[in-house]
């Protein structure tokens, strides 16, 4: 595709890792009044991504595309099962065939007006648009009877609900009375999909999709539903969504967690981007710094698709130069460019490649084909001396072995390590059992606080970044400073977490106004009114050094009882009084009040204020 006027140049702009929007029109046309599990999953992913296919996306489909034949598959389907209009027992092969040529003598009529070249296209187009629809469809009959299906309600709209703290929006395909596999009746919501069937191993985005509908069916309701089903139409298959209360949980959590980055990124004007196997095919690949950094490449599939780097247009921002105000345009990138510009987004599902799970697919194949090439069987070969998969190690910024597993070199591996080797630590001080338990669920804590600090600063929770092992740094100060409620109640932990984060970002705020900041020439002015009112007490020797000065100790002879109670009446007169309590160090008058702008640091008695998670 060539372009004389560059599409992007005064809407978007890289600036690092990042990509910024810079005309607040883009702003109000992608921002998301509610979340729809399709949007939660893109907040997940890349969001730089996600803002390139909605500014590029045309309105015009292409009819033979999976998503708008998926569509008319869909039609059918929601007609069929229309009890106003037809019986149960008229639900049939005919019945669905009859709908679909009915929809095929609106998309494509037959003008005898027309010339015969152009009614013989329309009639081939027909053919084929209609044969199509019907395999993404009739694997239906396959998976149930549809005479026998009750229906409750079909393309529920569930606008205008808010699940889990999250203004939701959608439609659920198909919602049924049923039985679930416990005997229980009830109320069954049901999606179909005329995809491939989901691979769970990878991620479950179609069972979070349903556990975000049960949800949504349930405060809609009021009843909660007793089974919720995917049905891959186009192959004939049915799987039922684990609702637990820990799926629900998960799921419910990370819905609430895409909508607040959802906001955040609007608010910033800044998208994070995340490398995966899908870069082959965004709209941006050929202008994004980062898909070039790691070597990413246009897939050969919809590569003639695609916008060059100039066509597209997206500066690169100076370190530390802000965004320059852009005039705001109205008008759509296809309006604006006219009518040549026709971008059909390249579907991965099109062409075989289901969603994130590509990227353990593509490794899974690197494996078979290395080990292939060294006269191994990739299924059955082991290290004959430990029983194991053989692992070969990669260069430091390679998170991934050719193995598909972690490389044990890596900047990754480094990180994941340092913040298990921290947990064990932690709880070894803490005098606390070291179980897998624990270290589980204080590693991922640990976690959890870098995490949210380094997207914080930089936009990713990439393991192998630099700024992982500076936030893990940071980590280790706020364990010295800010002791872990053991033994406490979760609101305890709840609270020390967010107080752990907020020193994390303030440790940050603090490096980086070193590094950006003049130097003052006496910064130590404002440590003046600063001091102890009493030295700590001297900490108690370990219980090993303990142990030790007592083997060493002279052993002195047991005294007669006459000195015995001499030597305890002396004491009574000698005792010295109990030594005060140490107070902690506090803040004098200061010579000159703090600046307005001084950083907000956890003070180290946080529990003891309750307004101090406020911000």
């Amino acid at each position: 595709m060539n372009q004389t006027t560059p599409l992007l140049h005064d809407k978007l702009a890289w600036d690092g890792k990042k990509l910024v929007v810079t005309d607040d029109a883009v702003i109000n046309k992608i921002r998301r009044k509610a979340l729809s599990p399709s949007t939660s999953k893109s907040m997940q992913s890349c969001a730089a991504r996600w803002v390139g296919e909605r500014l590029l996306r045309s309105e015009d489909e292409d009819p033979f595309a999976p998503a708008p034949l998926g569509t008319s598959a869909h039609s059918v389907m929601e007609d069929m099962y229309d009890e106003d209009v037809y019986e149960r027992h008229e639900r049939s092969l005919a019945l669905a065939e009859a709908l679909t040529v009915r929809d095929a003598d609106i998309m494509w009529p037959d003008i005898e007006s027309e010339p015969d070249s152009v009614r013989a296209m329309v009639r081939l187009n027909r053919r084929r648009w209609i044969e199509e629809v019907k395999i993404a469809y009739e694997g239906i009959f396959v998976i149930e009877d549809p005479k026998t299906i009750e229906v409750h309600s079909r393309e529920m709209q569930i606008d205008g609900l808010t699940i889990n703290g999250v203004p939701t929006n959608g439609f659920i395909d198909r919602v049924r009375y049923g039985v679930n596999k416990r005997g229980k009746e009830g109320l069954i919501p049901e999606d179909y999909k005329t995809g491939k069937v989901g691979n769970t191993r990878f991620g479950d985005d179609h069972g979070d999709q349903l556990r975000i509908y049960a949800a949504a069916l349930k405060e809609k309701t009021g009843e909660t539903p007793v089974a919720a089903t995917v049905l891959y139409t186009k192959f004939g298959k049915a799987r039922d969504v684990d609702l637990s209360p820990a799926a629900m949980s998960k799921t419910l959590k990370t819905y609430e967690l895409s909508w607040k980055r959802h906001n955040r990124y609007m608010e910033t004007h800044e998208f994070p981007t995340k490398v995966s196997a899908l870069c082959g095919w965004c709209p941006l690949i050929n202008a994004c710094p980062v898909a070039k950094e790691e070597g990413k490449k246009v897939s050969e599939k919809v590569a003639d698709q695609m916008f060059s780097s100039t066509d597209l247009g997206i500066p690169a921002l100076r370190p530390g130069a802000s965004v320059a105000a852009m005039a705001s345009t109205e008008d759509t990138i296809v309006e604006h460019h006219g009518q040549d510009i026709t971008f059909f987004m390249p579907d991965p599902f099109s062409y075989g490649i289901p969603d994130e799970q590509l990227e353990a697919v593509e490794r899974a194949s690197e494996l078979a084909a290395h080990m292939y090439a060294s006269g191994e069987n990739p299924i059955t070969s082991l290290d004959k001396d430990h029983g194991m998969a053989k692992i070969t190690e990669d260069k430091v910024w390679v998170p991934y072995t050719v193995e598909g597993e972690l490389n044990p070199n890596s900047y990754a591996a480094m990180g994941v390590f340092g913040t298990a080797e921290l947990a064990v630590e932690a709880l070894h001080r803490a005098g606390l059992a070291i179980n897998g338990s624990n270290v589980k669920a204080l590693a991922a804590t640990f976690q959890h606080i870098v995490a949210e600090a380094q997207e914080s600063w930089t936009g990713s929770t990439s393991a192998s970044d630099g700024a992982n092992s500076r936030m893990r740094g940071a980590l280790r100060t706020v364990l010295a400073t800010l002791p872990m409620p053991f033994g406490e109640d979760e609101a305890a932990w709840d609270g020390w977490v967010v107080a752990a984060v907020r020193r994390c970002k303030s440790i940050t705020a603090v490096a980086l106004a070193l590094f950006a900041d003049e130097r003052p020439e006496t910064p130590w002015t404002a440590l003046a009114g600063v001091a102890a009112e009493a030295a700590p007490a001297a900490s108690a020797p370990a219980p090993k050094e303990a142990a030790k000065a007592a083997l060493k100790a002279p052993v002195k002879a047991e005294p007669a009882a006459d000195e015995a109670a001499a030597d305890t009446a002396e004491a009574a007169v000698e005792a010295p009084a109990p030594a005060s309590e140490p107070k902690r160090v506090i803040r004098k008058a200061a010579s000159k009040p703090a600046p307005a702008d001084d950083l907000d640091f956890v003070p180290d008695d946080f529990a003891a204020d309750a307004d101090v998670f406020v911000g």
